[in-house]
């Protein structure tokens, strides 16, 4: 009994140096003014390249979240394999007050050719609360990437993550779930 409780221990996977807690993260905010972009739903087809886009609703549609799944990026739906002419549909939910999203379902898996993500906040963002721990808001925007939640109250950053130009930060998507534009407490 005792050997399959330490198995199962293993198997929840343990924090490591790579992972913080949530109250180590600030997240970039979203200005109290800013038109909030909706949830979407759609379908993402496994033969070609699908880009999706949530924007916010003001005069210019201005870019909240791109999310662009290559040609074959769906390998599997709980457990069940996606066909080249199969399509999946998702769900993406922007973060309320923030820069982040939650992608799912859960049971979808993607290929080595994962999708990328790209949060663009140079209208909208309210970097204050980074910028008063990092000594600026220069060095709190510098700071920043996409954190993925890995569970159990710790998030790690998201593979690729990166400026994707200015007031941008691009990742990969590696498997639904939910991400977060943040930067980690020093």
């Amino acid at each position: 009994m005792a050997a399959a409780a330490g198995a199962a221990c293993v198997d929840v996977g343990l924090p490591t140096e790579d992972t913080v807690p949530t109250a180590d993260l600030i997240v970039l905010g979203l200005a109290a003014a800013a038109p909030a972009p909706a949830a979407t739903t759609f379908f993402v087809p496994n033969d070609r390249l699908t880009v999706r886009t949530l924007r916010h609703p003001d005069a210019f549609n201005t870019l909240y979240l791109e999310l662009r799944f290559p040609a074959g990026a769906l390998e599997s739906l709980n457990g069940t394999v996606v066909a080249a002419d199969d399509s999946v549909e998702v769900t993406v939910q922007p973060l309320a007050g923030g820069y982040g999203f939650t992608l799912s379902p859960s049971g979808l898996t993607f290929s080595d050719n994962a999708p990328t993500a790209l949060l663009s906040f140079g209208r909208y963002a309210d970097p204050a609360a980074g910028a008063a721990v990092f000594g600026g808001t220069d060095a709190y925007l510098a700071a920043l990437e996409l954190w993925v939640d890995v569970g159990l109250d710790l998030w790690a950053v998201a593979r690729g993550s990166s400026p994707g130009g200015v007031d941008e930060v691009r990742a990969f998507v590696d498997a639904p779930g939910v991400f977060r534009l943040a930067a980690a407490r020093e």
